[in-house]
């Protein structure tokens, strides 16, 4: 059965969608792991990046949660090996018609448990916001990971990630863990990043990862080729910090 994992925070920016793709790219690479990307993030980045022709769709994931097509018909598998179930801008302009759905918070989860035994991991990009879709990316998943970019907004995003998961138990009754929270962005010349990293460490704990992720002009040169940090700059430090995250992700799921 798939361990199953949201990519989420309110703040945009913060490398939700690059950790999201790069995390599953690497499960499959380093650790042959079968894993399916699920974009449920209108902005469709996470497909993009792996090379996946989100205007060319037939298909795509608005099209599930509407309950006009199963999963299975969606799903493309990238260059990378990695199984993609991907949307575009069409999802938000389906956004508020889902919203009336009877059991729209429950759409995303009905709609995995016929594949979820075909994946080792299933990863969720959710959007940057506590709506619908993030909402469904969350009730579906286990557990969720957060990415921190190394910014003073993002201590002041804090107590908005620790009320969504509030909300997810008491309201929703979901018992949605933290997997982990994940420093993104981080240059280790700049006091505020060394700050908000202690920052995080001191809110979290052990819940950490000990793998940082740098600022690194690669991470943002990759999507353009379509392609995994690990393919695109194999050897460069992004790599190697996802390259560790990977492991951790893989140690902490058993």
């Amino acid at each position: 059965m798939a361990h199953i994992t949201a990519v989420f925070n309110m703040k945009g920016g913060v490398g939700k969608s690059t950790t999201a793709y790069n995390l599953a790219a690497g499960l499959h690479s380093f650790h042959k792991k079968k894993v399916l990307l699920i974009d449920i993030d209108p902005q469709g980045n996470a497909g993009t990046a792996l090379g996946i022709p989100i205007w060319d769709l037939k298909q795509q994931l608005k099209d599930v949660l509407q309950r006009q097509a199963n999963i299975e018909d969606i799903i493309l598998t990238a260059d990378s090996g990695v199984d993609v179930a991907p949307s575009n801008i069409l999802l938000a302009e389906q956004e508020i018609p889902i919203s009336a759905m009877p059991g729209r918070e429950l759409l995303l989860r009905k709609a995995l448990k016929p594949i979820e035994h075909k994946y080792d991991f299933i990863i969720i990009d959710s959007p940057p916001n506590i709506g619908v879709f993030s909402i469904n990316a969350l009730l579906a998943s286990q557990d969720v990971l957060i990415p921190v970019d190394m910014g003073y907004l993002a201590l002041l995003g804090l107590q908005g990630i620790d009320r969504a998961i509030s909300l997810i138990h008491t309201e929703l009754e979901h018992p949605l863990e933290i997997l982990g929270v994940l420093a993104t962005r981080y240059d280790g010349r700049n006091k505020m990043s060394k700050e908000v990293l202690a920052a995080l460490q001191d809110h979290f704990g052990d819940k950490v990862f000990k793998a940082v992720i740098p600022e690194a002009v690669k991470l943002k040169e990759a999507p353009s080729y379509s392609q995994s940090i690990f393919e695109y700059d194999p050897r460069g430090v992004a790599a190697e910090a996802y390259k560790e995250l990977t492991k951790e992700v893989v140690n902490v799921s058993k």
